[in-house]
């Protein structure tokens, strides 16, 4: 009988296991490379154009304004008139120097020339006006009911100052740039104004009277508490006999 010895190191090992054959790289996609750049090219150069055109109607706009009889300022007066109308953009016109209109259902911008305006370093206050104010024939405060200053001064015939006007302004007031003087007699309002705050300047925007001296005697009062206060001149807008006495 034959005897067969089986050794350990004679059974045979597995086959090796082949390792993947490494990735082939990306192709290079040249075409997709050209595309990209074109198209950021492309854009570059529209926006080069785009800002070209705007640069050059501004300008175009600008001369245009130049030309007119009101100057830039009559030109940005048109413009303004396409914004809309809000609190924040009337302030930003009597930034400018304008104020608006309610003319026919539309907002038109105005800016006088020539224009009243009174420095308050030369403040003169007549002294019939100034006995009239010591008698104290009226009570004459501030801010007590802007909304009844602003619909006694739109009590009129063809009145720019449309409720929807007064409701800026109202808005105005409740952030703290309109202000309004007021006579009063007893309960009743029979006189006042109101205008706007902007910095050191005063704009008095309208004024209404039921009672003789009523209003001269509210704008004296405003004049002087302005000076009190610090502030160096009261745009007038358009010129009126009590405010040029």
């Amino acid at each position: 009988m034959t005897q067969v010895n089986v050794q350990a190191d004679a059974v045979a090992a597995p086959p090796p296991v082949a390792e993947p054959a490494p990735e082939a790289p990306p192709r290079f996609n040249r075409e997709l490379l050209d595309r990209e750049v074109l198209v950021r090219k492309g854009r570059a150069f529209m926006n080069r154009v785009l800002d070209f055109g705007q640069r050059k109607y501004h300008r175009a706009l600008g001369h245009a304004a130049a030309a007119l009889p009101e100057g830039p300022v009559g030109g940005l007066c048109g413009l303004a008139a396409q914004f809309p109308f809000t609190s924040e953009h009337i302030l930003l016109g009597y930034a400018q120097g304008m104020f608006p209109m309610d003319k026919r259902g539309a907002i038109y911008w105005h800016c006088p020339d020539p224009r009243c305006v009174l420095p308050l370093d030369q403040l003169h206050v007549p002294s019939r006006i100034k006995t009239y104010l010591r008698k104290g024939l009226f009570e004459l405060c501030f801010d007590r009911d802007p909304a009844s200053v602003l619909s006694a001064c739109g009590d009129r015939k063809n009145t720019w100052l449309t409720q929807r006007v007064q409701d800026a302004y109202q808005a105005l007031f409740d952030l703290g740039a309109m202000h309004t003087v007021e006579a009063w007699k007893g309960d009743r309002l029979v006189g006042g104004a109101f205008g706007v705050a902007l910095g050191t300047v005063f704009t008095v925007e309208s004024m209404f009277s039921r009672e003789d001296h009523a209003s001269k005697l509210a704008f004296a009062h405003l004049c002087q508490h302005l000076v009190a206060r610090g502030f160096t001149l009261v745009d007038c807008q358009y010129q009126q006999t009590h405010f040029h006495r």
